[in-house]
């Protein structure tokens, strides 16, 4: 399947390596579609995921110690995606996305939208549950330049 798309990057955790993770696999997902590579074989599309993970995924994916089945030694894809997710969803880290949210101010020239748009990404990751629209409201208005709005 010859093509001009550049590959995904290998997966680097940051951070925030829950974060890292699920824009990594959005990546990784849309690589395989944009190719076709999601009607390719099972074998075909774990040999990809190995061969664009990087060394970080592959020491990890050793760990995992998946199961072979009838279409691929190592698992199918969609199980080591998923051994991937639960291992991530531990590193969801509310404490730190939090703090990064509370101190989110907006900038010098920053439209309204601009800084209300990166306070609604932000708060997601903080799992304020029924109090993060008030969360929201709070944050919006405190670290607005303009007191006068």
């Amino acid at each position: 399947m010859a093509n001009n798309l550049l590959t995904t990057q290998a997966f680097e955790a940051g951070l925030n390596p829950s974060e890292s993770w699920r824009h990594w696999k959005e990546d990784f997902e849309d690589y395989l579609e944009a190719l076709r590579y999601s009607e390719a074989p099972e074998k075909t599309k774990t040999a990809l995921f190995h061969h664009l993970c990087g060394e970080e995924l592959k020491k990890q994916l050793r760990a995992f110690n998946l199961k072979p089945n009838d279409s691929c030694e190592g698992g199918t894809l969609q199980q080591v995606l998923q051994e991937f997710d639960k291992y991530f969803l531990d590193y969801q880290n509310e404490i730190f996305a939090s703090f990064k949210f509370l101190v989110i101010k907006q900038e010098q020239g920053e439209q309204f939208t601009d800084y209300y748009s990166r306070l609604r990404k932000d708060v997601v990751e903080c799992n304020y549950g029924e109090s993060q629209d008030r969360m929201l409201c709070d944050k919006l208005i405190q670290g607005l330049l303009d007191k006068a709005v």
